[in-house]
């Protein structure tokens, strides 16, 4: 009887439907699936919000680090404590993640792809607070090579956030360009132009 049901039901919805939105609901059951399995829930987050990102935008407000903002004090993974008046030299590209946030593993490809481009004429500073081991391991689980650092003392207020991620992106004299909330698309032409533009000015 129930299978009779079931086949009824099923020929009622084939006709219904055409053959694309058919596999199109087939995902979309797929992908709640998922998101119901603790395992999956994480990859499959970052996956949508990696569907969803756009280029990052030029900040409109003008914020100019002081010279104790530069002092922010920064812990390497090894352990040495470095202050941030350090990478003056150059810009300073800072991203506050975590290895538990969706978002933040959806812009890390773009990420990797920004830094393998620049990273020898900017400063990249990735503070996250979380555990070192467990930092490390997700670093090369990934074939990340980042510089990761944890704050080590006061944040400035220029360079405070709540929400991650968070990318803030220092030009010459400290002038706050970029800071964006959310993930975002690093690899974009635009995020390639911002940097270029920026290093102009060294």
């Amino acid at each position: 009887m129930k299978k009779g049901i079931i086949k009824e039901r099923w020929n009622k919805y084939r006709k219904k439907k055409r053959w694309w939105s058919i596999v199109l609901d087939f995902l979309f059951l797929v992908l709640i699936v998922a998101m119901l399995i603790p395992q999956s829930r994480k990859t499959v987050s970052a996956f949508m919000v990696r569907q969803t990102m756009l280029a990052p935008r030029e900040s409109s407000k003008t914020i100019l680090l002081t010279a104790n903002d530069w002092q922010m004090p920064l812990r390497k993974a090894e352990g040495e404590i470095v202050r941030l008046s350090e990478f003056q030299d150059r810009p300073v590209f800072i991203n506050y993640w975590a290895t538990w946030c969706p978002p933040c593993l959806a812009e890390m490809p773009s990420i990797k792809n920004l830094y393998d481009k620049y990273k020898d004429s900017v400063h990249f500073v990735f503070i996250t607070n979380e555990d070192e081991e467990v930092v490390l391991k997700f670093m090369d689980r990934h074939g990340y090579d980042f510089p990761v650092y944890s704050t080590a003392g006061f944040v400035p207020d220029a360079l405070l956030t709540t929400t991650l991620p968070t990318t803030i992106l220092l030009a010459k004299g400290g002038n706050i360009v970029l800071y964006k909330t959310g993930a975002a698309r690093w690899d974009s032409k635009r995020a390639f132009k911002i940097m270029d533009d920026l290093l102009l000015e060294y």
